[in-house]
């Protein structure tokens, strides 16, 4: 954080609503363009928007480049962007984390940290990061005396990690030494299993189980019966 502070960089972190509407317009622009692909993986509770006005509580991090070169971007001295939401009372939760690819590396860390050095003055005292599946089994398999299912289980989730987000979000939060919280899943039998975690993958974005749009199901039109009585029902309250 310290060596790309020395680069330039500097933070701004803000409540959305003490954000003028033109930055936060410029803000909102800088998101949609710095994302990645049309289906981002891992953020299955992301909120989904930026600046509405119902979201005054929602936290907004920005890093800023000052200096030569700035003008030639069409977001300005803007370099990256991080937005939490309201977490109870007095915490946040990390939803959205986006950056400009041209920026220096390290961008999430320099963000995160200044966040959580502004949280006192915004009242915050609980801030939530991403959410880091099987962790306890990563870090109890690269223990010395681990058995050799452990060492197995632990072996296969890193195999899977080349296309799932699984050891890469355990390691970077474990950068920020936070307290772990596990999360469990309640299911009523063993036979909702298959289904449950099909779910769960679809909402982080890991398997995309809808049809091609050809072999698309038509949505039924309406029957002539039907489109009149509306008509008719329409007509008469007006």
């Amino acid at each position: 954080v310290k060596r790309i502070e020395r680069n330039g960089y500097e933070t701004r972190v803000r409540r959305a609503r003490d954000i003028g509407d033109t930055e936060l317009d410029r803000i909102r622009r800088a998101a949609a363009d710095w994302r990645g692909t049309d289906t981002e993986r891992g953020f299955s509770m992301a909120l989904g928007r930026i600046g509405d006005p119902a979201d005054g509580d929602c936290v907004i991090a920005t890093a800023h480049l000052t200096g030569s070169g700035t003008n030639d971007s069409p977001h300005g001295d803007l370099k990256a962007v991080l937005h939490f939401v309201p977490w109870g009372r007095d915490g946040m939760s990390l939803e959205l984390m986006r950056r400009d690819r041209s920026a220096d590396p390290g961008m999430n860390e320099l963000l995160i940290v200044a966040s959580l050095q502004a949280a006192g003055k915004l009242g915050v005292e609980r801030v939530s990061l991403n959410f880091a599946m099987f962790r306890s089994a990563l870090a109890r398999g690269e223990r010395l005396g681990a058995g050799p299912v452990l060492r197995c289980w632990r072996g296969l989730l890193i195999f899977l990690s080349r296309w799932f987000q699984i050891e890469s979000l355990y390691k970077f939060n474990a950068k920020f030494k936070p307290r772990w919280e596990p999360r469990f899943v309640v299911f009523r039998t063993s036979r909702d299993l298959p289904r449950i975690g099909i779910a769960a993958m679809r909402a982080e974005g890991f398997v995309n189980l809808s049809l091609p749009r050809p072999f698309r199901p038509r949505r039924p039109l309406p029957c002539g019966h039907a489109l009149h009585r509306s008509q008719e029902h329409g007509a008469s309250a007006a």
